[in-house]
């Protein structure tokens, strides 16, 4: 039991000892009312005696007494007993529940950290000793700015900490987010960190629970996945223009070699020889759309009269097609949109244009623009042939087409403009069912000017 009370706070290292303050004030007020217990007996038999010796008393009335304080006094310590014995169990427990959560934290592989509402470190578990390289050091009561002088490997860390502590404080919820630096060894760390803020009932702070988990594989597989996925992109990709540009090199070839043969060349040939150089120029052109960013000239304009002016340069086409453009507009909100306005134009124009060409037998092919707070959604619907889910897992990829003509590359180069605008777009179709393309962009804000970043530690 004395061990329990008078087990020194500062002398535990790491999690090995009590990593909470036992509730010494609430174990005092019980032992109080048992003194105040114990002198209130201690008073009334004394006052029992003295009247037990009054004259006015008899001897008979005497032994009586006695005996209702000595039944008092049993009484009294039998409560007292059950009082202390209840106490010593709360405490047994509580060093149990203790030790079985230190043991649970030490095993667990993380870097776990408590500190006070202050941003003094209160416990750490042997992991967070170990990566700090605080073992063997005073580090309890210290701020992150003072453990950088213990540790001066680490002091950018530390100021790094306290940022992003007084960030979590400020948002008062839980935060998480990754955190990068380098130890001793020279090996570059990531951590997927959580901080937890806690708060007293009146809002002031009170602790801060990080635990902070090692990554760095996680992070290094992640980054050589993503490198086999360039790779094969690019080989994919390689051998998408090596298919398209060796057609038509080897028509132009097979003329030279007719023209060796022949020596002549008609015009016909050239004429030929002509459009296939024309075929390699655009392929190369809109490989150079893909392969860099475009220059955009950003304004804010209505996306409904970008629309109109798609269906005004489409309109014929879609006759020749007896395909209907029927537009519809489910709101009168503004629809302004920052961005390029010729480059959406050209691509909800490939989007229409796609939309009439899969309509074999005519139908209607309907626009229709969805606007909520933050997003506007144009809606492109035809009532084309569809396609099936295989092909329409590799919408979008370079050098994908469903039609006998085209090199595959018009929806990828709508993809990365849409992205570029801070977009996406999405694809619906079933077979014989017709097909829907969304694209959706984020409303224009005047008013929105402001960054916020926030990083962790």
């Amino acid at each position: 039991m004395d061990r329990l009370f008078f087990t020194k706070y500062e002398n535990q290292n790491g999690m090995s000892g009590r990593w909470f303050k036992l509730l010494q004030s609430n174990s005092l007020t019980q032992i109080k009312s048992l003194m105040i217990l114990f002198i209130l007996l201690f008073i009334l038999q004394i006052s029992l005696i003295l009247s037990g010796l009054n004259d006015f008393i008899n001897d008979s009335n005497h032994q009586i007494i006695e005996i209702m304080a000595a039944l008092l006094l049993l009484l009294g310590a039998i409560i007292v007993f059950k009082k202390y014995r209840k106490i010593k169990r709360f405490f047994i427990d509580l060093e149990e529940e203790e030790l079985n959560m230190t043991a649970l934290i030490q095993s667990m592989p993380d870097f776990v950290c408590f500190k006070d509402g202050q941003g003094r470190w209160i416990r750490t578990n042997d992991f967070g000793l170990d990566l700090y390289g605080l073992k063997g050091k005073k580090y309890r009561g210290k701020t992150d700015r003072e453990l950088g002088k213990v540790n001066p490997f680490f002091e950018e860390a530390f100021e790094f900490c306290m940022v992003s502590d007084e960030e979590t404080w400020q948002k008062a919820v839980t935060v998480r987010a990754d955190e990068s630096f380098n130890i001793p060894s020279g090996e570059f760390k990531t951590f997927d960190v959580i901080k937890v803020p806690i708060f007293y009932e009146d809002g002031s702070r009170k602790a801060l629970i990080t635990i902070g988990r090692d990554i760095t594989q996680q992070k290094q597989a992640e980054e050589r996945l993503v490198k086999q996925e360039k790779l094969a992109v690019a080989g994919e990709l390689a051998a998408g223009i090596a298919h398209e540009i060796k057609n038509p090199l080897t028509s132009l070839k097979g003329f030279i070699q007719l023209m060796r043969e022949e020596n002549k060349l008609s015009s016909d040939n050239v004429d030929i020889m002509s459009s296939e150089m024309d075929r390699i120029h655009s392929i190369v052109e809109e490989l150079l759309v893909l392969s860099k960013p475009q220059t955009r000239l950003e304004q804010a304009f209505s996306l409904h009269s970008a629309i109109e002016y798609v269906v005004n340069v489409l309109k014929h086409q879609a006759a020749e097609k007896k395909v209907a453009l029927r537009i519809e507009k489910t709101s009168n909100k503004p629809d302004f949109v920052l961005g390029d306005r010729n480059q959406l134009i050209q691509v909800f124009i490939n989007l229409v244009k796609n939309g009439i060409e899969s309509m074999e037998k005519g139908g209607v092919l309907t626009i229709q623009r969805l606007q909520q707070e933050n997003e506007i959604s144009i809606y492109i619907k035809d009532e084309g042939i569809g396609m099936p889910v295989e092909k329409l897992e590799k919408i979008g990829e370079p050098f994908f087409t469903t039609k006998s003509k085209g090199m595959g590359l018009g929806l990828t180069i709508c993809q990365k403009i849409i992205h570029e605008h801070k977009g996406r777009i999405e694809y619906e179709s079933a077979e014989n069912e017709g097909t829907t393309v969304s694209v959706h962009l984020p409303v224009y804000k005047e008013e929105k000017n402001t960054e916020n970043t926030m990083s962790l530690c």
